[in-house]
C-alpha cells in the first residue's frame, strides 16, 4: 500500500505542479505584455522592470493556485482512469478511502504551500512590487506607503501620517501632517478626522503646535487642514492588507480596535486570509468524486467538466462573500468561511452517494 500511496502521491503532485507552472508562465505573459505600455510611457529600463515582473509572481501564484491543485487533481484522476489503472485498483480490492487518501496528502501539503504564501511571501513580496512602481517606474511626485502603523506620505516639505485612511468616502482618521521648513520641524498639525469636501480636508479637533525661535505655541481649531491633495491621490496610504504579513495585519487591527475604529474591510479580509489557505484542499475533496469515472461510460470529460464547474464555482463564491463582509452586508467571519464550510458539505454528501460507485 506504500508503493501505491507513493505512486498517485507522486503522480498528482506532478500534474498540480505542472498545472501551477502553466497557469502562470500564461499569466506572467499577459502580464508583461499588458504593462508595455506603462514601462514605455515612463522609460523603464529592462533591470527595473524584469525585478517588479519578479516581486509581482507571488501574486499571481496566490490567485491561481487553488485553481492549478484542482486542474492538477483532475488531470492525475483523468490519466488513471484513461489507462484503466482505477479499475485495476477496485479490482485488487483498495477501497475508496485508500485510493482517495494520496489526493487529500496532495491538497493537505497544497494547503500548507498555501498557509505561506498568503500569509508572509505575497504580502512581502507585493510590497516590493508596489515600491518599485511608485518609485522607481512612475516616479510619483507624492512618496508614501502604508505599513502596520499606518499610512505615511510626502506633499512638499510636508510629511503626513493617517492611522486610517478610506478613499471612497473621503475620510481620514487620527491623521498629523509635520511641516519642515529648511530641514527644521516647524509646525505639527493633529486631527482626529478630517472629511473631504469636494475642495478641502475639514478637520475635527485640531490641534495646531508652532515651533520657533520665541518657543512652542500651542491653537485649537481650524477649519481647513492644511492638505491639497484629494483622497483619489493619497491611494498609496490606504489601508492596503495584501501588503502586510497576517502578523502584521493582526496587529494592525488590534490597533485599530483599541482606538475605536471600525474597518469591517479590514476585519473581512483578516479571517478571508485564513479562509483562503484551505482553498487548495477544499477544491481537491470538492473535485474527487468527479473523477471516479468509467472510462467505457464516456464519464471522464463529464467528471473533469463537473469538476472544473465546481472548482470555479468555489472560486467565484469566496470572492462574492468577501466582497458582502467587505461592505459590511454580511458579518466579516460568515463571509469568510461560509463558502469553505459549504463546499466541504457539499464535498461530504458527494462521496457519500458515490462512494461505492464507479461509472
Amino acid at each position: 500500500m506504500p508503493i501505491l500511496f507513493a505512486y498517485v502521491f507522486r503522480k498528482a503532485a506532478f500534474m498540480c505542479s505542472a498545472s501551477l507552472i502553466g497557469l502562470v508562465v500564461l499569466i506572467v505573459l499577459s502580464f508583461m505584455f499588458g504593462n508595455l505600455s506603462m514601462f514605455a510611457q515612463y522609460d523603464t529600463d529592462l533591470v527595473t522592470a524584469l525585478t517588479y515582473l519578479m516581486f509581482s509572481v507571488p501574486q499571481m501564484m496566490y490567485w491561481v493556485f487553488p485553481f492549478s491543485v484542482c486542474l492538477g487533481i483532475i488531470a492525475a484522476q483523468a490519466s488513471f482512469s484513461r489507462h484503466a489503472e482505477s479499475i485495476a485498483m477496485q479490482a485488487c480490492s483498495v477501497s475508496t478511502m485508500r485510493m482517495f487518501l494520496p489526493y487529500i496528502a496532495v491538497g493537505l501539503l497544497s494547503a500548507v504551500f498555501m498557509s505561506l504564501l498568503s500569509f508572509a511571501v505575497y504580502p512581502l513580496s507585493q510590497r516590493n512590487a508596489d515600491r518599485i512602481e511608485n518609485i522607481y517606474i512612475k516616479k510619483k511626485d507624492i512618496q508614501g506607503s502604508f505599513t502596520v502603523s499606518g499610512g505615511r506620505f510626502k506633499v512638499e516639505n510636508d510629511i503626513y501620517f493617517v492611522e486610517h485612511l478610506d478613499i471612497e468616502k473621503g475620510l481620514m482618521q487620527k491623521v498629523s501632517c509635520y511641516r519642515l521648513k529648511w530641514g527644521t520641524l516647524s509646525a505639527v498639525f493633529t486631527a482626529e478626522r478630517a472629511t473631504w469636501n469636494g475642495h478641502s480636508w475639514i478637520p475635527e479637533d485640531m490641534v495646531v503646535i508652532t515651533l520657533d525661535h520665541s518657543g512652542i505655541h500651542l491653537e485649537e481649531g481650524s477649519d481647513i487642514f492644511p492638505l491639497s491633495r484629494g483622497p483619489e491621490e493619497l491611494v498609496m496610504a490606504q489601508p492596503r492588507p495584501e501588503v502586510l504579513t497576517l502578523t502584521e495585519l493582526s496587529r494592525y487591527r488590534t490597533r485599530l480596535a483599541g482606538e475605536g475604529i471600525v474597518a469591517k474591510s479590514l476585519d473581512t479580509i483578516y479571517h478571508s486570509r485564513i479562509s483562503f489557505s484551505f482553498a487548495p484542499l477544499i477544491m481537491t475533496v470538492l473535485v474527487l468524486p468527479f473523477g471516479k469515472r468509467f472510462p467505457r461510460s464516456g464519464g471522464i470529460a463529464r467528471g473533469i467538466a463537473l469538476g472544473l464547474v465546481l472548482g470555479l464555482a468555489y472560486w467565484a463564491s469566496q470572492s462574492a462573500m468577501t466582497s458582502l463582509g467587505a461592505s459590511g452586508m454580511l458579518a466579516p467571519v460568515t463571509a469568510s468561511w461560509i463558502t469553505n464550510i459549504l463546499a466541504l458539505l457539499s464535498a461530504g454528501i458527494l462521496l457519500f452517494i458515490k462512494r461505492g460507485a464507479y461509472g
